[in-house]
């Protein structure tokens, strides 16, 4: 479901990655350590292009008024990404960053992706 304009910074971000994904991501990325990278690496992919398909088909069922505008389906899985690195420590080693940068990121993504959506939407919500 799109943010909307009374949620908090924080409430924005959860909506961009849905339940499922974090369902499906979050035990097999455990279970993966950090002796499988290549395993790793496929649950990102698949859990990038789950994040942007179940958004998808969740907003099939709303009126198009209430439908996503087409950036809400880039910064998804970039909220996914940012998710991931910051809560799977293997995600953090597999890109080699530690967990201060791996914490950095998702603070930054809490703040700038409901803000860049904020802005775009307002911005293309203008143009219609």
């Amino acid at each position: 479901q799109p943010a909307v304009a009374g949620d908090g910074l924080p409430e924005k971000l959860v909506k961009y990655v849905p339940a499922e994904t974090l369902a499906f991501f979050v035990p097999l990325a455990a279970a993966a350590g950090t002796d499988r990278p290549a395993f790793l690496i496929a649950l990102l992919v698949v859990g990038v292009i789950g994040t942007v398909a179940y958004l998808w088909y969740a907003a099939r069922a709303l009126p198009d008024g209430q439908r996503p505008l087409i950036h809400f389906y880039v910064l998804a899985p970039i909220a996914f990404l940012c998710w991931a690195i910051a809560t799977a420590p293997n995600v953090a080693d597999l890109i080699g960053i530690d967990s201060l940068i791996a914490a950095a990121i998702l603070t930054g993504a809490v703040f700038l992706i409901p803000i860049t959506d904020s802005i775009l939407t307002s911005l293309l919500t203008k143009r219609t």
